[in-house]
């Protein structure tokens, strides 16, 4: 199963409570930039899984905008901060056969899952900026099996998106 990791892009740091931060402009171009460089890539994803944090489901929309998603983005509390990667991997499995999986959540979840599907115990070595996409095949679904195909920062991005 291939999975695409997207951090959510930058939000606003006033808002009533934390869940209801929303992105900013910059944050918007952002996560536009994210779904245009996977559309340019080929990433054809049979699921969107977000977070249902506002900033998240903010940036999976944009994304699957720019990647001409017709199904609805499903929300997903095993992306929040603070849920176990078993947990995240327990709810992937009705996506296991369909095909590739975007994923949008937060730092510094993001990592720790990133790190557990791919065996590593080093968390800090795989940085997700904002707006940040990571890729891992991972099979069987389960941690420590997965293997890290490659990760980009928004510079890299705005690359492949031809945004530079």
């Amino acid at each position: 199963m291939r999975l695409y990791l997207l951090r959510h892009a930058t939000a606003s740091d006033v808002a009533p409570n934390d869940d209801e931060r929303e992105l900013t402009q910059e944050g918007r171009e952002e996560a536009r930039v994210a779904g245009v460089a996977l559309a340019r890539m080929g990433v054809k994803p049979s699921h969107i899984l977000s977070s249902p944090l506002v900033r998240a489901r903010q940036t999976a929309e944009i994304a699957a905008k720019a990647l001409k998603f017709s199904k609805d983005i499903e929300l997903a509390d095993e992306l929040e901060n603070g849920i176990s990667t078993a947990a995240l991997l327990k709810a992937l499995q009705s996506c296991a056969s369909n095909g590739p999986v975007l994923l949008v959540g937060h730092m510094p979840s993001l990592s720790e899952h990133l790190a557990a599907f791919i065996g590593s115990e080093n968390v800090q070595s795989l940085p997700m900026g904002k707006g940040s996409v990571a890729c891992v095949e991972i099979e069987p679904l389960r941690s420590g099996t997965g293997q890290l195909l490659w990760l980009m920062r928004q510079e890299q991005l705005r690359h492949v998106a031809g945004q530079t």
